[in-house]
């Protein structure tokens, strides 16, 4: 089959001396000085310009992502690095620990933390001070990527000396004062922690001085709580069935922990059950001590539960739990499971 093409009929040529025609050609095939072939393609160039380059940074972004090296301790003695605050309480119990155990000798293992510690001279064997317990009890900015980390340390007495046949009468500690033989202590070091990026991206730290002693934090008074005086639990009281059955099943494992739930209250078992049964000792209510009957659906009251818990080795431990109970179907149920005892609102300041 012959296919043919249709021509282009060809327009007639303008007069002599009519430019007014010749203006209307132009005008038509001609925008801004394109023709209106040459536009459409650039328009279509720069289009397809516009996702490469919105695609190439897409690429550019995930790829830089992906490679981006993790924030992972190096083996060099270095410490781990962290971000921020938590980064710097970790450094600063990191070097506290180091700092307590550090002996003769032990320059090198303090200088990966505090670079001056090279130049020091540390007296005693290693291990003469051991902590067997530290936290962070205080932190506190002090300046721009500057932290002060207060540590506690729980630290252990130090062994007794071995007893040498050789050694004067004079040497030896005084049986009857324990010279020597000081008993578990506490207490407290106050360390300045910098921060600042690494080549590799990470964060890194490094202590500003060796760790300062300082007093502990002193106590306050707590807050006075919304509940009553504790009462001792009643079997005619409904609350006290609940509350007994949820905490059986809750740390004892006995029974079904859902059954004394309210609706969309969500809690797991501990498990394995760390006790084998459950006596409920004393209760404080926000609302009417002892109740007898159940209140109408919807009711809402606030509990502080004593217990005592007791072991499979027959020893008991005293628990304190603030609950939520909510009366549903006639019934009392677990809301939840407080994370802390509701406090009283402080009073309103008074007008002077």
């Amino acid at each position: 089959m012959k296919i043919l093409s249709k021509q282009p009929v060809p327009e007639p040529a303008p007069e002599p001396g009519d430019e007014a025609a010749i203006d209307a050609r132009d005008d038509a095939y001609e925008l801004g000085g394109w023709s209106t072939g040459a536009q459409a393609n650039t328009t279509t160039l720069v289009r397809w310009v516009a996702w490469a380059a919105i695609c190439g940074s897409i690429l550019l972004s995930l790829g830089t992502f992906l490679s981006r090296p993790a924030d992972t301790p190096s083996t060099d003695q270095q410490p781990p690095a962290g971000t921020g605050a938590q980064g710097a309480a970790g450094f600063a119990t990191l070097y506290a620990s180091e700092y307590l155990l550090a002996g003769k000798g032990d320059e090198g293992r303090l200088a990966a933390y505090y670079p001056g510690a090279a130049t020091l001279r540390l007296e005693g064997s290693r291990g003469r001070l051991t902590p067997s317990q530290l936290t962070v009890t205080r932190l506190r900015q002090t300046g721009p990527d500057i932290w002060s980390v207060t540590v506690a340390a729980r630290l252990q007495p130090p062994s007794p000396p071995v007893e040498n046949d050789d050694a004067k009468e004079g040497d030896s500690p005084d049986p009857d004062t324990g010279a020597g033989q000081p008993g578990e202590s506490v207490r407290f070091f106050q360390v300045p922690v910098a921060s600042a990026p690494r080549a590799d991206g990470s964060t890194g730290y490094v202590a500003m001085s060796l760790p300062a002693e300082v007093a502990g934090p002193g106590t306050v008074e707590g807050p006075h709580t919304v509940y009553g005086t504790p009462q001792p639990p009643h079997d005619r009281d409904p609350r006290v069935k609940t509350i007994r059955s949820f905490l059986a099943a809750y740390l004892a494992g006995d029974g079904d922990l859902d059954r004394y739930l309210a609706p969309r209250t969500r809690l797991t078992r501990i498990a394995p059950a760390p006790y084998t049964a459950v006596d409920l000792t004393s209760l404080a209510a926000d609302g009417p001590a002892e109740a007898t009957r159940v209140p109408p659906d919807g009711t809402v009251q606030r509990l502080l539960v004593s217990v005592r818990a007791r072991a499979a080795d027959g020893t008991t431990l005293p628990l304190t739990y603030a609950l939520t109970l909510k009366t549903r179907a006639g019934r009392w149920e677990i809301a939840s499971l407080d994370g802390a005892p509701e406090a009283r609102p402080a009073p309103a300041p008074s007008s002077p």
